[in-house]
């Protein structure tokens, strides 16, 4: 049997847990050695080595090493170990899928084992704490490609367990790296399942309010967490610390507001926007052109749904042109995701809207996304109740993706025809937003709303910004662009070449 060495059981009792807790998750002391040129860590009860297993089912999963060498503290992980949740097992508790219980989530094992001496055994750790927060202090978002075999691996892998779960209680440090972990909980968890504690002054964990004001005030701690603001009335006091709304340039200094009087836009996660314009005048390449910008300069990655360009060839051959590099197909993978019929199926089911925003959201455990694009909105299978108007339809759909966004932090970008006569006097004119079907909806309800218009002689481009909801994040305004063919990217319209832009 492993043992746990005295000076170990010492170090847990001076952060308040008792040894019969470390013992009943079989923590114990090791040592490193190196066997066959591998470095290994084996029982050893005078090692320097704090050994913290991962059970699940009864059997170890995966291990996590804690050492001190000349103060610094050493952490790492068994090799090919499973990065699940520690304590994982809790999971499968039946009073978490009644709701009679709220799942806790703490920053660290020990934080984690302190919530269980106290009364709260429904707890598990995150395998690696909590993601830095960079030294400008800007909550960055995560690195699409190790979104899923990284910091949030453990998410992922019990997805369908925590799908089933109706409440979880988030124990984070209160400091930087923890507002971020939880942002990131949040995001993936949804907001309105997730309550955050909130805790005593001068104290920055569950340990902290263990050592300085007694096993009780832990209780009441986790008993009185509070519900992340999603509905309700609340007083500014019980709100969360959350990162600021931050804007980002969707790639072109024009649509920054350098240019006074031209208007400008930036896009935000959790935003709704609309794209509208006459078939072929190049919405869905202008917004792959943004897609594109936003992935290469803040590593966002996008969701799309597009069942009128096949993804292979066409989308494909569109983003390799227009990020124009030889490495386009590894660019590619790393930021687009696709939501699609089974390509080997040779039966396409209809796709309902309730059915791509459930594909999102495995998206935004799976991968992270930080946009969602459907283009275009009339190829969803829209699913009308028998005693519901189009019009109510719409603005429940527009709600359900809207409330999507919010709570995973996803911009919704959709990409709608318009549907009413767009000819006057035997011409085009261009759309606005209220040629939409279900018009009103569409143009009260979106964050931002762009209409593409484009001359098909010249390709040269009126984008159009019809809707700007928050002050910030944009100004109403026409901006002139061209579209380069031969890359299919729209770019500045040079200062010499006039265009006459619709109002």
């Amino acid at each position: 049997m492993n043992t746990l060495a005295p000076y170990h059981a010492e170090y847990f009792e001076r952060r308040g847990i008792s040894p019969e807790t470390a013992a009943r998750f079989e923590i114990y002391t090791g040592a490193v050695v190196v066997k066959q040129g591998e470095r290994r860590v084996v029982p050893q009860v005078r090692g320097n080595v704090i050994v913290y297993p991962f059970l699940e089912h009864g059997k170890i999963v995966n291990e996590k090493y804690r050492a001190e060498r000349e103060g610094e503290k050493f952490f790492w992980h068994h090799k090919g170990g499973k990065r699940t949740f520690w304590n994982v097992d809790v999971l499968d508790d039946p009073q978490l899928e009644a709701g009679t219980q709220s799942l806790v989530i703490a920053e660290g094992f020990e934080d984690a084992m302190v919530a269980i001496d106290c009364g709260w055994p429904l707890t598990v750790s995150v395998p690696d704490g909590a993601p830095p927060v960079p030294k400008d202090g800007r909550m960055a978002p995560l690195d699409p490609e190790t979104e899923h075999t990284g910091k949030f691996e453990f998410l992922w892998l019990n997805r369908d367990r925590l799908k089933r779960i109706k409440w979880f209680t988030l124990a984070v440090d209160n400091d930087g790296p923890g507002q971020r972990l939880a942002a990131e909980m949040v995001r993936r968890l949804g907001a309105v399942r997730c309550k955050f504690v909130a805790y005593p002054d001068g104290c920055k964990d569950l340990n902290d309010v263990l050592r300085k004001y007694g096993r009780d005030a832990v209780h009441e701690a986790l008993r009185d967490a509070k519900p992340y603001p999603v509905r309700g009335l609340y007083r500014l006091s019980e709100y969360p610390s959350l990162p600021e709304v931050e804007p980002v340039s969707i790639g072109w200094p024009l649509f920054d507001g350098v240019v006074n009087g031209n208007g400008w836009m930036k896009m935000f996660a959790g935003e709704f926007m609309i794209v509208t314009g006459v078939p072929s005048h190049g919405k869905s390449t202008w917004l792959a052109n943004v897609l594109w910008n936003v992935a290469r300069d803040y590593g966002w990655r996008s969701a799309i749904f597009s069942p009128e360009m096949p993804t292979v060839p066409y989308l494909r051959d569109k983003l390799r042109r227009i990020i124009g590099t030889p490495d386009a197909d590894a660019r590619i993978e790393n930021s687009f995701v696709f939501i699609d019929n089974d390509p080997n199926d040779e039966y396409e089911d209809d796709i309902t809207l309730e059915w791509i925003i459930e594909k999102a959201r495995d998206a935004v455990l799976r991968y992270g996304i930080r946009m969602l694009v459907i283009d275009p909105w009339n190829e969803v299978e829209h699913a009308r109740r028998r005693d519901e108007t189009m019009p109510e339809y719409i603005g429940r759909a527009i709600r359900a993706l809207k409330r999507f966004g919010r709570q995973y932090g996803v911009a919704v970008i959709v990409l709608a025809h318009p549907t009413k006569d767009v000819w006057e006097h035997g011409r085009l004119r261009p759309p606005s937003l209220y040629d939409i079907d279900g018009a009103a909806h569409w143009f009260n309800k979106c964050d931002h709303g762009v209409v593409i218009w484009r001359e098909p002689e010249t390709d040269q481009a009126a984008i159009m910004i019809n809707k700007v909801r928050f002050e910030g994040t944009g100004e109403k305004g026409t901006i002139k662009m061209k579209l380069d063919r031969s890359s299919q990217r729209f770019v500045p319209l040079d200062a010499q070449t006039q265009m006459e832009c619709p109002e």
